[in-house]
């Protein structure tokens, strides 16, 4: 069964289903229920055989069906689209027991918008149904840019990523966005007006059409918000059954879902909820702004306090927005929050506005992720001559939290680390000491300068002041300072490889964002991607993928997060076995580099994923020069170490793979993370096996064993395959004190041992199995072969290999003779079954 709201895109992926299966596939198309049966048996008929049904009624109807199915050759698909308009409860009951009673192993596919109204818990019980829904029929952001691509689109992968973000996947607004994207600006989809004509149109006809004119109308005024209550409903329309409402409305499959974790919190899709919103002031203005008033005012008791400030800017209620941002600033500028709502419309004010209204404007763009609006407010703000009236050459404090904070979304590391610094050693005055200003500015400053200090890679200093800020935000119960210096702080045990600490701290901060309603803080991207990094080093890679597309999609312009989160799911495509993609990612988060001014640590981080990339696929050479790009750029020396160790083991190189982890192995420093000091550890065990040292190969795997049974380790050792095993094997009986953890990492490596090598060897010489006939590969086709196993195309592999198109078919061609394949999906195979992959 497949239920998707209007619109989702499920007619177009059954039309695709059906297709490739012509012979198989019975198509019912929506029609008059009085003729459904009649459609049913037409249906089957066309696709297995000729069969009268001249006079068929719903009584004879199920009969009928069972015995053409009887006669046929092969069992059919049957597909019914729009299954509850097509017939009633009670016949597709039927139709369900007939394909069932034919006994031909026919199957039933339902397609409806919204959930069906007919029950299916006895079929869920039976395990005779499997559900597709809106979340399955979503596009994932790897599919999001394929669709631009064959539109000729080819865009930054952080634009496509805010895109697919927006859209949450929407396949049919995707696509009505590619469209426009070739005739219109990307900035101004990626900048709130998503909602074009041709989105708002199909909209307007697929899922607001079918709704009679009371829904439509209280969708339209409860537009101004994205997290939907029954009480926000009533409040904002005068309805009683706002709860009825909104159930009927999920059930209709109206674009609005329920919230994560909530029981009676929903939302509108952010497309629909713009196209309502340009709707709801398009005859009247005052309309939209009389929404706005009631919106801060539920809000007022309901919190949070930007939203409130927020409406009553939009309501252009100046007075009162003054008010909420002098008194609730320390709650409002602490970051940015993930609101899929519609670019709200904020009226200029008239005559000279006061400093105040500048910041509590500033206030709600930095809020929004809007930084450059923020910083031409802040210019409006200075200008002001009344600005420091009072003759003092210092900001007022909350202009200096305002500061900080957009200081750390901008990447501005040094900025934002001077400015704490100088707030954290000014003294207070006893008029803001008895206020408690300068104290509830303080966790604001440790978090920025923390947030710092963790993308400079000062770790010891950057938990500390990440743990002092959640402490005095706690303390001074500031919910939104404490989420974020908590998320940093999760991100910050993850970097340093505390990886157990890193789990707890993200899964506790993201349960106390859901208990108080903060689930929006782009914030909680470093708790989730310090959930990936975790889950990466335990090996769970489909859950560390899976958190790396949740924080790179709720990250809103917050560049740190997007590429950070980019980098991570290239290294797990690595891993998977998905080098095409992997490289893809790769490329894209590298043309973000030239562009952007960001810290040395993330492009050193780039440079080794590649090199970790390369080294899969063998291509040795240029993964040196990366790990060299890195040493020289001056940040990661101890990955970079690591991933040196490994090419240099790959090489055949062993002393000088030792020589290059040594110092991270005896005696690491407090920087040092435990993650890498275990990878460190397992290439100086490689490496002292190769040349014959006893004792350095038990110190590496000691080393390696120690982290792996503190942590959870699995990552590398599942990596290791065959050579792996085998040392394990024969070095882990020497220390009972690891039997248990060595016996868990063996099945570990027993179920991973179809996984590449970790270090791939010149020539294939290890990877051929003994006594086989096969003529081995040279190093430039084992590399070919590797890169095949994505989906790049002949000439991508070119370009990454500095080779020319024909010279790549030339060893495509030699690997396939060798191989004794015909296609690349033989050569992979074949390649997997000689350990070559």
């Amino acid at each position: 069964m497949v239920s998707s709201p209007a619109g989702w895109g499920k007619s177009a992926l059954l039309w695709s289903w059906a297709a490739d299966r012509p012979n198989r596939a019975a198509w019912v198309a929506d029609g008059d229920r009085e003729g459904f049966w009649h459609r049913v048996l037409s249906a089957v008929a066309t696709s297995v055989v000729d069969s009268p049904f001249a006079g068929v009624t719903a009584a004879t109807g199920p009969r009928r069906l069972i015995e053409a199915l009887q006669r046929s050759s092969a069992a059919p698909t049957i597909v019914v689209d729009d299954c509850n308009d097509a017939a009633d409860a009670g016949e597709l009951a039927r139709l369900a027991q007939a394909a069932r009673s034919s006994s031909t192993g026919t199957r039933l596919i339902l397609a409806c918008r919204g959930n069906p109204n007919f029950p299916l818990h006895r079929w869920r019980v039976d395990g005779r149904l499997a559900e597709i829904s809106e979340a399955d029929l979503a596009f994932t952001v790897d599919e999001t840019a394929d669709l631009f691509a064959g539109h000729g689109l080819i865009l930054p992968w952080l634009a496509v990523a805010e895109l697919h973000a927006r859209a949450e996947g929407w396949p049919a607004g995707l696509r009505l966005a590619a469209v426009e994207l070739q005739h219109a600006d990307p900035a101004q989809i990626l900048a709130g007006s998503a909602a074009t004509e041709s989105v708002a149109d199909y909209l307007a006809a697929e899922v607001l059409g079918s709704l009679d004119p009371g829904k439509r109308c209280a969708l339209a005024e409860i537009s101004v918000a994205e997290r939907l209550t029954a009480d926000f409903v009533n409040a904002m329309t005068g309805r009683v059954d706002g709860a009825a409402l909104l159930a009927d409305l999920q059930h209709g499959g109206a674009f609005i879902t329920r919230c994560a974790g909530t029981e009676d919190t929903f939302r509108l899709h952010p497309m629909l909820s713009r196209t309502l919103y340009r709707e709801l002031g398009r005859h009247d203005r005052d309309r939209t702004a009389q929404a706005h008033r009631r919106a801060a005012h539920w809000h007022a008791a309901q919190g949070p306090p930007a939203d409130v400030l927020r409406h009553l800017l939009a309501a252009g209620d100046w007075k009162s927005a003054i008010r909420v941002a002098e008194r609730d600033w320390a709650e409002i500028v602490v970051g940015v929050r993930c609101l899929n709502q519609p670019a709200t419309a904020i009226p200029a004010p008239d005559g000279e506005p006061p400093r105040h209204l500048w910041f509590a404007m500033a206030a709600e763009r930095l809020d929004a992720g809007d930084i450059v609006g923020t910083r031409h407010l802040l210019q409006l703000a200075r200008a002001d001559e009344n600005t420091y009236g009072d003759g003092q050459d210092t900001e007022p404090l909350p202009f200096a939290a305002l500061e900080l904070t957009a200081a750390r979304l901008e990447a501005d590391l040094d900025g934002g680390y001077a400015l704490a610094s100088q707030v954290l050693a000014a003294p207070a005055s006893g008029e803001e000491l008895a206020a408690g200003t300068a104290a509830t500015l303080h966790p604001l400053a440790l978090l920025s300068r923390g947030a710092a200090e963790l993308q400079r890679g000062e770790l010891p200093a950057a938990e500390r002041d990440l743990r002092d800020a959640l402490t005095l935000a706690r303390r001074r119960d500031m919910g939104r300072a404490a989420i974020s210096a908590a998320s940093h702080l999760a991100a910050c045990h993850a970097v340093r490889g505390h990886l157990r600490q890193a789990a707890q701290c993200a899964a506790e901060t993201l349960d106390r964002a859901n208990r108080l309603s903060l689930v929006q803080l782009v914030d909680l991207g470093w708790s989730r991607l310090a959930l990936a990094e975790t889950y990466f080093q335990w090996n769970r890679l489909e859950d560390a993928e899976r958190c790396a597309a949740a924080a790179v999609d709720g990250s809103r312009g917050d560049r740190l997060i997007q590429l950070w989160g980019t980098i991570l799911q290239a290294r797990i495509r690595t891993a998977t076995g998905r080098p095409g993609d992997a490289h893809r990612m790769v490329r894209a988060a590298a043309r973000e580099m030239v562009t952007t001014d960001l810290p040395l640590a993330i492009r050193c981080a780039l440079w080794l994923v590649e090199g970790e990339l390369r080294l899969a696929c063998g291509d040795l050479d240029r993964a040196h020069k990366l790990v060299q790009a890195c040493r020289d750029g001056g940040a990661l020396p101890v990955p970079a170490a690591v991933l040196e160790g490994s090419i240099l083991l790959a090489e055949g190189r062993p002393a000088l793979a030792a020589t290059a982890v040594a110092p991270y192995v005896s005696a690491p420093d407090e920087f040092t993370s435990r993650t890498y000091r275990a990878w460190a550890g397992l290439v100086s065990a490689l490496a002292g096996q190769g040349l014959g040292h006893r004792e350095q190969t038990t110190r590496g795997l000691e080393t390696a064993l120690r982290m792996a049974e503190e942590e959870d380790l699995r990552r590398g050792f599942a990596a290791g395959g065959h050579r792996l095993r085998a040392l394990i094997e024969s070095v882990a009986p020497t220390m009972p004190v690891f039997s248990q953890v060595a016996a868990v990492l063996t099945g570990t490596l027993d179920a991973a041992m179809r996984d590449s090598l970790p270090y791939p060897s010149r020539n294939g010489r290890d990877a051929i199995p003994a006594g086989s006939a096969i003529p081995p590969l040279t190093d430039r086709e084992l590399t070919v072969l590797r890169y095949l196993q994505g989906s790049l195309s002949h000439g991508e592999i070119a370009e990454l290999l500095h080779i020319s198109v024909n010279t790549v078919k030339t060893h495509v061609k030699n690997i396939y003779s060798k191989l004794g394949a015909t296609r690349r999906k033989d050569a992979i195979r074949r390649g997997r079954e000689l350990r070559f992959l």
